[in-house]
């Protein structure tokens, strides 16, 4: 193959980088190894401003939202199909602290927020302790991205597993023996990299985690509903609910405990009975400091690295990826917090 940049990864990262490459103009193909359940393969894509028990309002949400939406939509266009998909979420308070923590930090995002309209119906959702409804939220079907961006894709798709201990690294080259000679190889492993020798000294921070497919009979709802774990609607009677979050069991083999967990926490809201028709696990790439890292090995010019985008890949990736390939292009430089070269490691 005759390319300048070789990407490692046809997740998140490594297909939205692809996009913003192509963007440029700047040749490039990718190999993926096709492992069926990474992390941004089953990801739900949801994409959301206010997580977490303390309500807190996400890194820079409103900008990467909007960069996100303008780059998904523009994709959409460019493949002739749909996935990136505006919906309301309707988050439960779990207790009175949540009420305390809402009614103390509203002020911080009080144009994202509104009073659920419509309420849930009763005969679907228990919610004695009321919530309220965030409106820019969005769900990326992550598996149809990915999808039709390999399709667009194809002539510079190779599915190989690389061997980092075979490549050959110049400061200005890498040669890929049965691949190819690159200016520079970008290494958009996720979880994966944790066993790159390459990128050993880095501080990974992963996370299991599980989610399920349900059958819903008679629910209707088409907002997201969130109370401990969150609802998505997915199509007629079917849901995506999830998630858990282990860091002791980094694979990705479902687990009976992780389906109870999520059964047990939907059966404090939700009225209706369900069946669970799929159930999947995955460990996403998270960095201890929760940002993801980027930019060039800090030894070899030649070197690429895109991670850490976590359980917020849909929302950060198209944001960074482009910041990435104006720099590997020489047309824009890094943000420092997220520079690799000035990653510094915690005491």
């Amino acid at each position: 193959m005759t390319s300048e940049i070789l990407i490692v990864g046809a997740g998140l990262a490594g297909t939205t980088l692809a996009w913003q490459l192509h963007r440029h103009g700047v040749p490039f193909c990718i190999v993926d190894a096709g492992e069926p359940n990474t992390s941004s393969r089953i990801a739900a894509g949801l994409v959301n401003p206010i997580t977490g028990q303390r309500l807190a309002l996400s890194w820079r949400y409103r900008e990467f939202f909007e960069y996100a939406e303008r780059f998904y939509r523009r994709i959409e266009s460019d493949v002739d199909n749909s996935f990136w998909i505006r919906r309301p979420m309707v988050r439960l308070f779990q207790n009175d602290l949540e009420i305390e923590r809402y009614s103390r930090k509203s002020a911080d995002f009080r144009d994202l927020v509104r009073e659920p309209n419509p309420p849930l119906s009763g005969d679907d959702f228990a919610s004695p302790s009321g919530g309220f409804e965030l409106t820019e939220v969005a769900r990326l079907n992550v598996a149809e991205y990915l999808l039709h961006s390999r399709r667009t894709f194809a002539d510079r798709f190779r599915s190989a597993t690389l061997d980092v201990g075979a490549i050959r690294i110049e400061n200005d080259s890498v040669t890929v023996p049965d691949i190819g000679m690159f200016r520079c190889v970008v290494f958009c492993q996720g979880a994966a990299a944790m066993n790159n020798p390459l990128f050993h000294h880095l501080p990974f921070a992963p996370a299991k985690g599980e989610m399920l497919t349900l059958r819903v009979p008679g629910l209707y709802e088409d907002r997201i509903v969130n109370h401990g774990v969150w609802l998505a609607p997915l199509d007629h009677e079917l849901y995506r609910a999830g998630s858990t979050y282990d860091r002791d069991h980094l694979d990705n083999v479902p687990t009976a405990k992780g389906r109870d967990e999520i059964v047990g926490r939907l059966r404090e809201f939700l009225r209706r009975p369900f069946e669970v028709v799929d159930h999947v696990a995955a460990v996403r790439p998270i960095l201890d400091d929760r940002k993801p890292l980027l930019g060039l090995h800090p030894q070899y010019d030649s070197i690429g690295f895109f991670n850490g985008l976590g359980s917020k890949g849909s929302l950060l990736a198209p944001y960074f990826a482009g910041q990435l390939a104006d720099y590997l292009c020489g047309t824009g430089t890094l943000e420092p917090e997220v520079d690799l070269r000035l990653w510094k490691r915690k005491a």
